[in-house]
């Protein structure tokens, strides 16, 4: 039997590949997302902890808690800037007068982003832009000369060897650097290597002397941390408490308190983090390759069932030879088995090919600057890709198997009979039950909001879905036959002359433009909108009758033919309900948030220099301004949780933003000690004029703000709920960055505004001015851009949909080889053949896409519902995106149906009528 199923293997090997492909999809993207991560972690962990290597024990500030991404505010690259307390400089001497120690060296890091040699700054979005104090004990540094010197004097300093080789800078150079501070000029005197690697995975590095560093990156005489080499013989544990002690009646900047750690936390801290970077992005793309497998499932269980049932005859035959059911069983199981491993193997090793496209992936939103290095491929990624593209393929062949290894031997001496599953008492029973369930979990669902309610609706949807794999067969029969008829064809007529036009515009666009792109897009739409319009036209004639017939007496099979697709129709509508909710509520908040005319934002990630504010303020028809900046709080106690707070101008901030109506007195907000909540938070919380709230901020202050306001729009604010004044911020968590700053000027002038904005902010190259409308469409990209990447990871479901659908369409003409002969032999010409294939995918096609459009559209409003009970989502339902997704959906049978329509014109006419 096994080598039956062998055999068999190599008879249908055409027949099984289009399954094998899908897990190839499904494995390929799962081991990939592994081997990536895998790759960049152990960088990551090897360079870190080699940075650390020689470091025995730190001194720094202690933090109070870590902020939403894991970072906490010493172990930030904003350094100072961002809210973190530094240490005395004079420190050093109590240190280095501790027994044990052999070292000790004052640390010093923050922002700093060089300029190249055009005027544009070098990296900033993605891989942080470093700026350190050079560490002169060999042992304690992580950055190494490669040639030139160490920096010593204050205008001097040295560049890792990624950044000399991104800018061409070379030794003797002027080279611009620009930190919180305005843009200073220093002299390139050296390039340095960090370890053996030119750089830090992609981060950039400059070196400065130690007490030009201290000024430019943070404040003259202070440091980021100690950092201390023990003598041989001292352990790290003994040394850290040693200095412990020493320092006990010390503090940080602000009265932090201070903490000593061994370099092995300090290894492991890193690590942990990179840890918590890493897991984050392997669970992103493998919750994608999840759902190809998932769908995969439905792919390989139909092209078994029907393989199935194409060897019933065979199997029949078997058992009067003597086969058992069993054996039957263990062949069918075998065949699956052997597709499984081979399809996981090759996924395995596709998977290093879909690692570098994750990287390009990364590169292209953002995250550029990752290291072109070899691929690490773990052996637990071979088991994990193995095992789970194994399981799905034997688990997608149970139902097929055992239904072939009940095949009784007198089916040999019998046609197959036609499916009437789609009347199953069973099924429909089944199919309702779990409706039911979804529907009373929906309820329960609604009733909560937020990441629990969230989690609820998921769960319903999931009972949905099994509720339409049982209950799609008896949907299938009247769904099939409605979109089968004549109506649907001028439906499909019409979306392909709107096609033609459309791309007839493209095209000329291209001729206009000169762009060859366009032109060919533009053909290449014209011949998909005349094959739409030349199959609408068939729905109306006799091939278009025998294809819906097709569709119809056959519910089984169109409803698992469909399925893979209204899976990922469904996923996609539901994205896009959300998505657009998401942006569209997004805009309108910004819209009505902004009053200023013009916005200045971070062209990075770190921030505005505070004294930009003064550069705004002096400028020629600003009649309002106000700064903002967020940092993170943590409230309520015993349980607290971390929020965002903003701080502002108190007197200003009103005149450049709306946060709706505003009860209490925003101006008291001047007051130290002070902060204006959220309507919603302040209705969640029970709070009332007048309450003392108590929390801490991450340099571990710990405040008591009493609320003198409240406001209505939070979510113009980026959904910041609690709102204080610079100077409470600045007591607690001191600042020299912004976040934002909201200009309003008289109008009279724009030309001239930015013209003299151009020249005030020269210095300041972080500093980007944008009009009211750049910034909200800036806003509103950036959100785009990400789901892009959600949309395009998602299209790898809808690829392996086309090919199920191709594939059971293929499989289905092999089982009505006699039906295609015989109509063949009464007249029907290879035209009129192809043209019933291709409106019988269509049809099939939307049925699958308007099932997965309603349970998608219904649960993506339901998330909604409970992600923006607060009012910072409200639902907008995307009708006309929906309607291109449904039509979308008959592209994707009219290109599935490409190659079976040709196989099914090209069937012999004797030989088909002869087939049994």
């Amino acid at each position: 039997m096994f080598a039956l199923a062998l055999r068999n293997l190599w008879a249908y090997k055409r027949r099984l590949l289009t399954s094998a492909f899908s897990v190839v999809l499904g494995i390929s993207f799962l081991s990939g997302s592994f081997v990536f991560t895998d790759t960049l972690k152990g960088l990551f962990n090897d360079l870190f902890s080699s940075s650390v290597k020689g470091i025995d024990t730190v001194v720094r500030p202690k933090v109070g808690f870590a902020d939403g991404t894991g970072k906490t505010s010493a172990t930030s690259d904003d350094g100072p800037y961002r809210g973190a307390s530094l240490i005395p400089v004079s420190l050093i001497n109590k240190v280095a007068a501790v027994d044990g120690v052999a070292a000790v060296e004052a640390s010093s890091q923050g922002y700093a982003q060089v300029i190249n040699k055009k005027g544009k700054l070098v990296g900033g979005s993605g891989p942080p832009t470093f700026g350190f104090s050079w560490i002169n004990d060999s042992e304690l540094a992580s950055y190494k000369i490669f040639s030139g010197r160490s920096p010593e004097a204050y205008n001097e300093v040295v560049l890792d060897r990624s950044v000399i080789k991104k800018t061409g800078y070379k030794i003797g150079d002027k080279v611009k650097i620009v930190s919180a501070k305005p843009v200073r000029e220093f002299v390139l005197v050296g390039d340095a290597t960090f370890g053996t690697s030119d750089g830090a995975l992609g981060a950039t590095a400059s070196l400065f002397a130690p007490k030009t560093a201290q000024e430019f990156l943070g404040r003259p005489g202070e440091a980021s941390q100690l950092i201390v080499r023990a003598k041989p013989g001292v352990t790290q544990s003994v040394l850290a408490k040693k200095i412990s002690v020493a320092l006990a009646s010390d503090t940080a900047s602000g009265g932090t308190p201070l903490e000593t750690i061994t370099g092995e936390a300090l290894d492991k801290e890193t690590q942990s983090f990179v840890n918590t970077i890493f897991k984050f992005i392997n669970t992103f793309f493998n919750a994608f390759a999840f759902i190809a497998l998932f769908v995969s499932i439905f792919v390989i269980s139909n092209s078994f069932s029907i393989l199935v049932k194409q060897r019933t005859r065979e199997n029949a035959m078997l058992r009067t030879l003597g086969a058992s059911s069993k054996q039957i069983l263990a062949t069918t199981f075998g065949e699956a088995l052997t597709v499984g491993l081979l399809a996981s193997a090759v996924g395995v090793f596709a998977g290093m090919g879909v690692a570098i496209g994750i990287r390009k992936l990364l590169e292209l939103t953002g995250g550029g600057g990752l290291p072109s290095s070899g691929l690490l491929l773990l052996p637990r990624t071979i088991i994990v890709g193995l095992l789970v593209g194994t399981l799905v393929t034997v688990l997608s062949a149970v139902a097929p198997a055992i239904k072939a290894s009940r095949i009784k031997p007198l089916a040999a001496l019998q046609d197959a009979r036609i499916d009437d599953s789609g009347y199953s008492k069973k099924r429909l029973y089944f199919g309702v039950a779990f409706l039911t369930a979804s529907v009373a979990t929906l309820l329960d669902g609604l009733t909560l909001e937020g990441g629990s309610g969230a989690k609820i609706v998921g769960f319903a949807a999931a009972l949905c879905l099994m509720g339409t794999i049982f209950i799609g067969p008896v949907l299938a029969r009247p769904i099939a036959g409605i979109l089968g008829r004549p109506w649907f064809g001028f439906v499909i007529g019409a979306f392909g002359v709107l096609t033609v036009l459309a791309s007839l515009a493209l095209a000329v666009q291209g001729v206009a433009s000169g762009k060859p792109t366009l032109l060919f897009s533009a053909l290449v739409g014209i011949l998909i909108g005349i094959y739409l319009v030349i199959t609408a036209l068939s729905s109306r004639k006799v091939e278009g009758r025998i294809a819906r017939e097709n569709a119809v007496r056959n519910p089984t099979r169109t409803s698992a033919t469909a399925l893979a697709l209204t899976i990922g129709v469904g996923l996609v509508s539901a994205i896009l309900v959300f998505s657009q909710s998401l942006t569209g509520t997004f805009k309108g908040a910004l819209e009505k948030a902004i009053r200023a005319d013009y916005v200045v934002k971070a062209g990075n990630d770190f921030g505005i220099p505070a004294e930009v504010t003064t550069k705004v303020a002096a400028l020629p028809g600003v009649v309002a301004w106000s700064g903002k900046r967020t940092e993170q709080i943590r409230f309520g106690f015993p349980l607290p949780r971390s929020r965002q707070i903003a701080a502002v101008d108190p007197e200003k901030f009103l005149e450049v933003f709306n946060l709706g109506k505003t009860t209490g007195d925003f101006a008291s907000l001047n007051k130290t000690d002070t902060v204006a909540v959220a309507e919603n938070s302040a209705k969640d919380n029970n709070y009332k004029l007048g309450d003392t709230i108590s929390g801490s901020f991450r340099t571990g202050a710990k405040v008591k703000l009493t609320i003198v306001a409240f406001y209505e729009n939070a979510e113009g604010l980026e959904n910041t709920y609690y709102v204080t004044s610079e100077a409470t911020m600045s007591k607690y968590a001191p600042s020299a960055v912004k976040d934002f700053i909201y200009i309003r000027t008289d109008g009279k002038d724009n030309k001239g505004f930015q013209k003299a904005a151009d020249v005030a902010l020269k210095d300041y190259p972080t500093a980007d001015l944008q009009t009211k409308k750049a910034f909200e469409d800036d806003s509103i990209g950036q959100l785009n851009q990400f789901l892009s990447v959600v949309y395009a990871l998602l299209m790898l479901a809808i690829l392996i949909a086309i090919l199920g659908i191709a594939n059971t369409l293929r499989l289905a003409i092999l089982e009505r080889t006699r039906e295609i002969g015989l109509l063949r032999a009464v007249g029907m010409s290879r035209q009129q053949m192809k043209d019933s294939i291709r409106w019988e995918a269509i049809v099939v096609a939307t049925f699958g896409a308007v099932i997965g459009l309603v349970i998608g559209t219904g649960f993506g409003a339901a998330l909604v519902h409970v992600l923006g009970k607060d009012g910072s989502v409200k639902l907008t339902v995307p009708w006309l995106l929906l309607f291109g997704l449904t039509m979308s959906a008959s592209l994707v049978g009219l290109y599935a149906a490409r190659k079976p329509a040709k196989v099914a014109a090209k069937l012999n006419i004797l030989q088909a009528i002869a087939t049994e």
